[in-house]
């Protein structure tokens, strides 16, 4: 059971997790309760139990990322997207906000779906945070990461990382962008943000970050109509672009070292465009 804002809700969920990442797991279910989201299905995601305490250091810098991302898709889809129809049929970019519930209590009926009677603790316990999401319909991609690695056919996707960097003065750079696309639309789920000053998590790796976005970007044509510059056009790739997501952990000490410190040879931060 867990409450959120005016609502009070409950949740079933697989017995098993669908899938699985360095720090959390995903379970597929339904939301029941007395808000709006009642008997829609959702995907929670579940911490890890040595992470799944620290609210300041998971859930509140992913759900931020998720809504500045949001902030950035709002402004394409209404600026920049209609100067692109001649080439595309998308007419709306959105991230899934998340809902960031506390859990105060487990139900001892149903917890994570058919577990036994009696309260069940294996992936959640009352005090723990969970995140739940609307269960996106279709095939399910990743269009690019956070260190490089970039689906060449996914053009709109990799201009408008491209381009979130650019309108933000080269302070923010919005990728790992992963989701669907239906009809004219795309919706999105769980960005990584990279911000010269680090301001969102773990999977933040500030100018490193940006850097490497750029060694594995190829400025498609959307970037050309759009004017987009790549600082490191005249730099050579880097061998490896890790299509998994990147934290601030697996960086090296010198890499680390000049994310700290914001240095970077190439981002030099202005006055942003929006």
């Amino acid at each position: 059971m867990f409450t959120f804002f005016l609502y009070r809700y409950w949740a079933d969920f697989d017995t098993d997790y669908f899938a699985a990442g360095t720090y959390r797991y995903a379970f597929r279910g339904t939301i029941h309760g007395d808000g709006p989201r009642d008997g829609t299905l959702c995907v929670s995601k579940v911490f890890k139990r040595r992470y799944a305490k620290y609210f300041d250091k998971t859930f509140r810098p992913d759900h931020a990322a998720s809504m500045k991302a949001q902030q950035y898709a709002e402004t394409f889809t209404e600026n920049v997207l209609p100067s692109l129809q001649n080439m595309i049929s998308t007419s709306k970019i959105e991230f899934v906000i998340p809902l960031i519930a506390k859990i105060d209590s487990l139900s001892h009926f149903k917890v994570l779906g058919l577990f036994p009677v009696n309260e069940d603790t294996t992936y959640l316990a009352p005090t723990e945070y969970v995140a739940i999401e609307p269960f996106l319909h279709g095939k399910y991609e990743k269009f690019n990461s956070n260190s490089g690695y970039e689906d060449t056919t996914a053009t709109l996707m990799n201009a408008f990382s491209h381009w979130t960097w650019e309108a933000s003065g080269y302070r923010y750079l919005v990728c790992d962008i992963q989701g669907v696309e239906n009809e004219s639309k795309y919706t999105l789920t769980d960005p990584c943000i990279h911000s010269v000053g680090r301001k969102y998590g773990g999977t933040d790796l500030g100018v490193i970050g940006m850097e490497k976005f750029f060694e594995g970007h190829d400025c498609n044509v959307m970037c050309e109509t759009l004017d987009l510059e790549n600082p490191m056009r005249d730099v050579e790739p880097c061998d490896v672009r890790s299509r998994n997501t990147t934290y601030n952990f697996q960086l090296d000490d010198r890499e680390l070292y000049r994310a700290r410190q914001g240095r970077s040879r190439y981002i030099v931060p202005e006055d942003p465009i929006f």
